[in-house]
């Protein structure tokens, strides 16, 4: 004899549960695991952003620098006092031909910005850099107005 069909069911079967909760689960492993690789890209884009912006401002100070001082060098230090102790950077000015200059005519400066990870003030190969370089000429109109 049929059993007669069910018409007002007013619950899910413990299978439909079962299904739609593995069938979320699912879905929110994926989302979860999209989300932690985007907050991590983020961060290493705002790293590389933080170390150009540093590179490019180190760069323009140590242009004003060479055009009212010819004079060549190194420098080294850290971004502490904008709150980013971690992004070190390195500065070398040279006129010597074997760096690319002139010598009294053409100045070679290169800025490079790293993320310091592991604290020992070295940037290692590991480390993420960001290297500027541009030559500047020896121009009297330069000096002249770099005097006070």
């Amino acid at each position: 004899m049929p059993r007669p069909a069910i018409q007002n069911r007013r619950a899910f079967s413990l299978l439909e549960v079962l299904m739609a909760s593995t069938l979320v689960a699912v879905a929110l492993v994926g989302a979860l695991a999209m989300l932690r690789d985007a907050m991590a890209a983020s961060q290493t884009i705002d790293n590389r952003l933080l170390m150009t912006n540093y590179a490019v401002s180190k760069l323009e100070q140590e242009l004003a620098f060479v055009a009212g001082n010819w004079t060549s060098g190194a420098t080294v230090g850290d971004f502490a006092s904008d709150g980013h102790a971690e992004v070190r950077f390195t500065t070398t000015r040279s006129d010597a031909v074997l760096d690319g200059g002139l010598v009294d005519r053409l100045m070679h400066i290169q800025v490079t910005t790293y993320v310091d990870h592991d604290g020992d003030d070295v940037l290692d190969a590991t480390e993420k850099q960001c290297t500027y370089r541009t030559k500047v000429g020896r121009f009297a109109s330069y000096e002249a107005l770099a005097t006070p």
